[in-house]
């Protein structure tokens, strides 16, 4: 019997506040743990999951899985020796319009996939109602900075409308004077669960290297903020193991590659 698979989605209000940093570290921490995990990066126009894995920028991903040229298996990339799944952005670096109609078609394949979590990275700001239905949960990321927050706010408010339980993620928390501090970012985002990621070095030594930060120091404080942002995973989708586990080989013309390298 198939796994039912938990859907998150990440987002951000705007560019640059380390959402797609955030989602690979959580794809990376998961599957970690036990769990078999799928990242999917939705943006076509900007994509990062790749890059930031040192992953050749070619071959079909998300843009012709929504357009019907490639079917999922076709897409699918194992990154090692770390063990997840990735589809990339695909495409040919333009923004993809899609419709719900596409984009509930594109669930449906997903969900018969036999994975524990699926991530989806996506652009910026662009969190349409008609597919929310389809996750089980929303990270919202942003930065310690009014404008961010402000942002992640009206991201808010729209999965409050639309029934989506979601997590305030707040990245790069220097506490510095010149940055919101924690009580700040309550008034203004009012009572929703929130995470703590702070500043560290090890994110620049993570894009140099191309290797998910949390593989390479687990000590350090962002694979700690990392851990306990998961921890509460177990709860939802079980214990590792419980499930079949994709099969070596078992997705037709998977892609293997070796990341790691500088």
């Amino acid at each position: 019997m198939d796994k039912k698979c938990y859907k998150i989605l990440t987002a951000s209000h705007k560019g640059g506040v380390g959402k797609t940093m955030v989602s690979i570290n959580v794809a990376a921490a998961l599957k970690s743990a036990g769990y078999d995990v799928l990242l999917i990066d939705t943006d076509t126009a900007n994509p990062s999951i790749g890059p930031l894995l040192g992953l050749p920028d070619s071959g079909p991903g998300y843009a012709e899985i929504i357009d019907g040229k490639n079917k999922i298996d076709e897409t699918l990339v194992v990154v090692e020796p770390y063990g997840f799944y990735i589809i990339p952005a695909g495409g040919n670096g333009d923004a993809l319009a899609t419709t719900t109609e596409q984009t509930n078609k594109f669930f449906e394949k997903l969900s018969k996939l036999n994975f524990d979590f699926i991530i989806i990275d996506t652009p910026p700001g662009t969190a349409t109602d008609g597919a929310l239905k389809n996750y089980d949960e929303a990270l919202i990321v942003t930065t310690p900075e009014e404008t961010a927050v402000l942002g992640a706010k009206k991201l808010s408010q729209k999965f409050i409308n639309n029934h989506l339980q979601h997590k305030l993620i707040i990245n790069r928390m220097k506490k510095d004077k010149y940055e919101l501090d924690e009580e700040k970012i309550e008034k203004m985002y009012g009572d929703v669960a929130y995470s703590i990621i702070p500043e560290d070095e090890i994110i620049e030594e993570s894009e140099a290297k191309h290797t998910p930060a949390y593989m390479i120091n687990r000590k350090s404080a962002f694979s700690v903020a990392v851990d306990d942002l998961i921890r509460s995973y177990a709860l939802r989708a079980g214990e590792p193991g419980q499930g079949e586990k994709p099969k070596k080989g078992g997705f037709g013309g998977v892609k293997r590659f070796f990341g790691g390298g500088q």
